[in-house]
Formats: C-alpha cells, structure tokens, sequence
C-alpha cells in the first residue's frame, strides 16, 4: 500500500533520524535502532522473486511484495528508499486485525496500547531511547510469528543507512494449507501489506 507523506510523518522521520545521532557518536551503532545488517551480496540466496522491497516513488512510499512464498524459502526485505530524506523503516510481521486500516488508526500506531509502539518495545526501546534488538525475534527462528500489542513478533528495523537488507528462511506453519502473513511497517504506519506462505512442494 502507498501514501503521500504527511507532514506528522516528516515530524517522525526527523525524529527517528535524531535519535541515530547519539548512537553514532558513541560508537555503539550506525542507525535509532542498533545494529546494522550487511547489504545485499552476490552470494544471497534470496531470489528477486522472494524479495520485499521498500520503495520511494513521487513522493509516496510502498512495500512491493511476492504474491506468495513457500514455506521453507529465504525472503530478502531489500531497502530501496533514503533514509536521510524519508527515515528508516520496519518490516513487521502482525496480526490482521493489528494492522492500522483507518486514519484514525494510523494517528494513534505509535501510542500505548497500539501497534507500532508495541513495535518499539519489540525492539528494545524503552521511553525514547533507541532500539537495542534488531531483528526482533519471536517464535521458531524465521519469519514465522505475528505479533499483536499484546504478543510480540518477528520484526526487522532497515536503519539509517541506504541499500540495508535482512534475509532469513520463512518457518510459518502450513500445516493446516496456506498461511497469510500480514505485516506493516511502524514508523509510515500507512505502509503494509500481505504474503501468503505456501506449504512446501507448492
């Protein structure tokens, strides 16, 4: 899903990019929220086809996702965007109903008891400090879990740098036939969208 960038989320990304600043002096990190993964190598075993990629066109940002993966299969969550003119990004795995549909919504994502300060907690960030967890895990290792404001799930943060990536196998449960993972991303609340996980041998 895209959206034109609002002024409140001008107002976030300023401040997502302000809290990298005493990280970076410090030596601790590069980005708000902590460490950084590679970028992409030749060697990646995620195929252009299991990738996600977080995009930037005329002034509005999207996820651009695979219809469908099969369990058991890499997905790459590939940034494409400028954190320095557009902010960082999560990709988040939640629950459908934890998605933020609505304006009224996506006003409220980053207060307690909603979905994207739930988000940070994930993380590790406690008040306004930074994150110190990244990737998130929850569950099985993998992207498996789905998390809620009240059950954590598997999360990655792209950071402050340009071209970061995050890989890792999908371990959703299909036993029971396909599985729909929903996932969004905290700080462009209006930002999610949906894959669905194959069993294997789809």
């Amino acid at each position: 899903m895209k959206q034109r960038l609002s002024r409140k989320t001008s107002v976030r990304v300023a401040i997502s990019l302000a809290l990298a600043a005493p990280l970076a002096s410090a030596g601790l990190a590069t980005g708000a929220y902590g460490p950084q993964p590679e970028s992409p190598t030749a060697g990646s075993t995620a195929s252009a086809a299991n990738t996600v990629f977080i995009k930037a066109s005329k002034g509005s940002l999207r996820f651009v996702a695979p219809k469908t993966i099969v369990a058991g299969e890499d997905l790459e969550v590939l940034n494409q965007t400028n954190p320095k003119q557009v902010g960082p990004h999560t990709f988040s795995l939640v629950t459908q109903g934890s998605v933020p549909k609505t304006p009224k919504a996506r006003q409220l994502c980053f207060t307690k008891g909603h979905i994207c300060k739930a988000i940070a907690v994930w993380h590790g960030v406690k008040g306004n400090g930074p994150v110190s967890k990244n990737p998130a895990v929850a569950g099985a290792e993998g992207w498996d879990t789905p998390g809620s404001v009240s059950k954590k799930g598997d999360s990655w943060f792209t950071g402050n740098k340009p071209n970061t990536s995050f890989t890792q196998q999908v371990t959703a449960d299909t036993s029971a036939g396909p599985n729909t993972l929903h996932f969004v991303c905290a700080i462009h609340s209006f930002m999610h969208g949906r894959i669905t996980v194959l069993p294997p041998g789809s």
